[in-house]
């Protein structure tokens, strides 16, 4: 057997495994959870995670286009996360049930990261291919691990007697070398189209075939609908590609202009959609709350694989090595966003952190120390170079997965508050679920439930109904939860409180802790009469509204 053949498969499936360590070992503690607490294997932020499960679920139902869940305005479907909704589908046909959505998200992270890691092993690959068969192997292999293993410069920290490693921008988990691998799907979708198209329009054989300039086509449209800042990415990339073409340039200009013309499509489409609610706030979030961004502490969280890179691309494009030119072309495209975006208050420059530019700065690393390995005198440090920085990455690596365990075994003890809110990660109350269960019972996954703001995060993804308010996605976030507030303080005029819950076409409350804090009330049918409780457990309270 080749055993080249096996390495790289092996190291996906070690490197997979590893970004998974965390969430098998949060699997591995669950008996260890308070007794009033429902086990979830939650990845990501848990009011985001909900999001997505909702459009898993809405496929699991059988549906064929998004509805937002999250807000109680009547409004046509549309393909807006339509990706979710197909993982839905896929779970549909293996009779996969309603609360299990989340295997379904958990299923395409793995099968999504393994097609991302091959992607960007074979860029790697390709990038050294015509500089000699071993050379050519073991450069392109250690570019892959590099690139892969790469992180932030090195904040050491000493925990309980042990010493790890922290970083830069630890809050930003695209910065994390063991989170990313496994990151949120449509993300890893992105990035691993993004690496197929970059791969396939850098390559001049294959993007003037005209048999499959309309397949790139698509898979950049469908790039549009899944991840937009990545296919505006790619259309830069192709554009500096393009420049540094030379006489290559005329058979690229047609491929390129059809490439852009079909792909372009999605783009018409999300403006159109996002000029209209409940999707426009999708962009309104993004200038309400923009995502924050500070340069000096990015360009330390690209850690020491951003310098070797930069001066890789400086030998490269001196050189002109044409096979580097895919590499160059995408850090040039990365640069060149994340200072335009500076400037465009609907976008922050901080979601071109998004385009794994680990990837060609590892080619271009190795690049450079591959050319530094052919002078004699400073072979050691050429080989010495990639080994340093891939040990302190893997020991990023296992550091990532201490402070996660730490943050796991935290979660498990945690006992207050009963609903979390804000920063605050909890394990949700049994109670808490089992009534949400109980309306799911009694409508079906129909109509619209008022709830505060926590329970409504949860409400679409465990009974399917639409809440008022309940993810920063809700059309009028800001005004709704202060009208939520108001409604279970139990300040409103009852008639008042009547109409407003019929005007929403709401015909159930959910009571529970949160609720019950805005205003200490502990029987809602007394400031609001024409309630009838449905429903009652240790701690939530379920009223129907006639």
């Amino acid at each position: 057997m080749d055993i080249k053949k096996v390495i790289i498969p092996l190291l996906i499936a070690g490197f997979v495994l590893s970004s998974l360590s965390p969430s098998i070992y949060e699997l591995s503690r669950k008996d260890m959870l308070q007794t009033d607490r429902q086990f979830e294997l939650v990845h990501n932020f848990p009011t985001d995670y909900n999001f997505y499960l909702s459009r898993i679920r809405e496929g699991l139902e059988g549906r064929i286009t998004v509805t937002e869940k999250y807000t109680s305005e009547p409004h046509a479907g549309s393909l807006i996360h339509e990706m979710y909704l197909f993982m839905g589908r896929a779970g549909r046909f293996a009779r996969v049930p309603y609360h299990r959505a989340g295997d379904v998200y958990h299923v395409a992270r793995i099968v999504l990261a393994i097609t991302l890691l091959g992607l960007i092993a074979a860029f790697s690959m390709k990038s050294f291919a015509g500089i000699g068969r071993a050379s050519a192997y073991m450069t392109g292999l250690t570019a892959f691990v590099l690139a892969v293993t790469a992180s932030s410069w090195p904040k050491l920290v000493e925990v309980g007697g042990v010493w790890r490693f922290g970083g830069y921008m630890a809050w930003w988990s695209v910065m994390d070398s063991l989170q990313r691998i496994t990151f949120i799907p449509h993300l890893l979708a992105g990035q691993a189209l993004i690496v197929f198209l970059i791969l396939a329009v850098t390559s001049v054989s294959v993007v003037t075939n005209a048999a499959l300039i309309m397949m790139l086509g698509l898979s950049a449209l469908v790039l549009g609908m899944i991840f937009p800042p990545g296919l505006l990415f790619v259309y830069t990339v192709m554009a500096v590609y393009f420049l540094l073409s030379g006489r290559n340039r005329r058979r690229l200009f047609v491929p390129y202009v059809i490439i852009g013309m079909v792909s372009a499509a999605s783009l018409f489409y999300l403006m159109l959609m996002t000029g209209i609610y409940p999707w426009k706030r999708l962009a309104e979030v993004d200038m309400i709350r923009p995502l924050p961004f500070d340069y000096a502490e990015y360009f330390r969280a690209m850690g020491p694989t951003l310098p070797l890179g930069l001066i890789g691309l400086v030998v490269a494009l001196m050189s002109f090595e044409t096979l580097m030119f895919p590499a160059v072309s995408w850090v040039i495209a990365w640069a060149a966003l994340l200072g335009i975006f500076a400037f465009v208050p609907q976008q922050s420059p901080l979601r071109f952190s998004e385009m794994i530019p680990h990837v060609p700065l590892g080619a271009l690393g190795m690049y450079a120390l591959f050319r530094l390995y052919r002078i004699r005198p400073f072979r050691i440090v050429a080989m010495l170079v990639p080994c340093i920085l891939i040990g302190t990455g893997v020991f990023h690596m296992y550091s990532s997965y201490l402070w996660q365990r730490d943050f796991v075994d935290h979660k498990i003890r945690a006992t207050l508050p009963l609903v979390p809110t804000g920063s605050y990660v909890m394990y949700p109350l049994k109670d808490f679920i089992s009534a949400m269960q109980f309306i799911g019972e009694q409508t079906k996954g129909m109509g619209v439930v008022l709830s505060e703001t926590t329970a409504g995060n949860y409400i679409p993804v465990v009974s399917g109904n639409t809440v008022y308010a309940g993810h920063d996605n809700t059309v009028a976030f800001e005004v709704k939860k202060e009208k939520v507030r108001e409604f279970f303080s139990g300040r409103m005029n009852a008639d008042e409180a009547h109409r407003w819950i019929q005007s929403m076409g709401a015909r159930y409350v959910f009571f529970g802790p949160q609720e019950r804090e805005d205003g200490r009330v502990n029987d809602l049918s007394l400031s609001y009469p024409f309630l009838r409780q449905a429903y009652k457990n240790n701690r939530v309270t379920v009223y129907f509204s006639p």
